[in-house]
């Protein structure tokens, strides 16, 4: 049940922890280094958001018809292409890069590449936290990487080629791991109310407060630390590969704490609730140290969630619907995301600078509420088969 063909699979989806954690550290300061400020890195951000979302749902809608490891390999071979080009060091075709690698997101597609492996195995909690744990491990070095960065623009442009060497790795592993059993192809349904699971996704709506509030604050942390704290982009990558590693053992120990709980619903609430709080507090801290001592703790309780999240929509959702029900449900939360970085970045701009973490801690405790109330009989619902 775990044995090569698992491992290359968790691994794939895993890699592109390590783009992530290096683009959380070295993206927006790059974009400096080239000539944007920091409102137009918001609506670079929101942008790319924007078009993350487009593609997360086009593809997740491809991938209930067509094959989806061959639809995998492609997007891979696009983005890592497209990736690379980013070392140019020129605005517009960084920028343009960026925003059209963004479209070619991946990430529902290797969702329900995952879920109809886990599933098929009962595997679903273990799968999906262990992806997110060595995701986790490997945005750590990728943080880390960006030490690279020290040595001006050309340091930036090894780190790009790298993350494209990265993407091409994670196809490689796809083609390693076994196809899951033939299923029946979905059909391109527009009308959500005649899908089989259009009940869950009703009941997913509050993930849209998540998105707006993560858009936000979220890829402009670096930014934040920057401007309130003047902390170093060595002393940033340290804590964000402490962030990222902390996140690993959590993710890790995602599925004992639902099980502890005996529901993955009060356990994803739980998690969500303590991160709010945490990510509320941080403008009151007067050190650097604290601060980054109180993102580390918040970014490792927010993100522990989303597995047990993941793992709960694959079991309830039937295979020939998964990678719809995977980008629409992260389309719930991406599209309001888009919005998120024009704001953070204006208010930064403006000279509010803890103002979004704010807005931010506002929207997720209005997330988690409605969350447990629209969700909170779904565990019994999948009991009950």
């Amino acid at each position: 049940m775990r044995g090569a063909g698992y491992w290359s699979l968790i691994l794939a989806g895993s890699l592109a922890g390590f783009i992530w954690g290096a683009n959380q550290v070295a993206l927006s300061i790059y974009l400096v280094k080239i000539g944007l400020d920091a409102a137009q890195i918001g609506i670079v951000y929101g942008v790319s958001t924007a078009a993350m979302t487009a593609g997360s749902l086009l593809w997740g809608y491809l991938a209930d018809i067509y094959d989806r490891r061959r639809l995998y390999y492609a997007l891979s071979i696009a983005s890592a292409a497209l990736t690379a080009s980013m070392a140019a060091a020129k605005p517009l075709v960084v920028v343009a890069s960026y925003i059209s690698a963004s479209l070619l997101n991946r990430g529902t597609v290797y969702s329900a590449i995952l879920g109809d492996h886990a599933k098929a195995r009962g595997l679903s909690n273990e799968a999906f936290s262990l992806s997110s744990s060595l995701s986790s491990f490997f945005a750590a070095l990728g943080s880390l990487s960006t030490s690279i960065t020290s040595a001006g623009i050309p340091g930036f442009q090894a780190l790009f080629l790298l993350e494209s060497l990265v993407i091409a790795a994670s196809a490689a592993l796809i083609s390693l791991s076994e196809p899951a059993a033939a299923m029946e192809r979905g059909r391109l349904l527009l009308d959500l109310r005649a899908l089989k699971s259009y009940w869950l996704l009703k009941r997913l709506i509050p993930e849209s407060f998540i998105g707006l509030g993560a858009g936000v604050i979220i890829p402009l942390f670096s930014l934040w630390f920057y401007i309130k704290f003047h902390v170093s982009m060595g002393s940033l990558a340290a804590f964000y590969a402490a962030s990222d590693l902390t996140l690993a053992l959590g993710a890790a120990s995602a599925p004992l704490i639902a099980r502890a709980l005996r529901s993955r619903i009060n356990a994803i609430v739980a998690l969500q609730s303590l991160a709010t709080a945490l990510l509320a507090s941080m403008p009151f801290v007067g050190s650097a140290e604290m601060a980054l001592t109180l993102f580390v703790a918040r970014t490792a309780l927010m993100n522990m969630a989303n597995p047990l999240l993941s793992a709960l929509i694959n079991d309830l959702v039937p295979q020939e619907e998964r990678g719809r029900v995977f980008g629409l449900w992260n389309t719930l939360s991406s599209v309001p995301r888009a919005l998120g970085p024009a704001v953070g970045g204006y208010l930064m701009g403006s000279g509010m600078v803890d103002a979004p973490l704010f807005i931010t801690a506002g929207l997720y405790a209005v997330a988690v509420a409605l969350f447990k109330i629209l969700l909170g009989q779904a565990e019994s619902k999948l009991a009950r088969g």
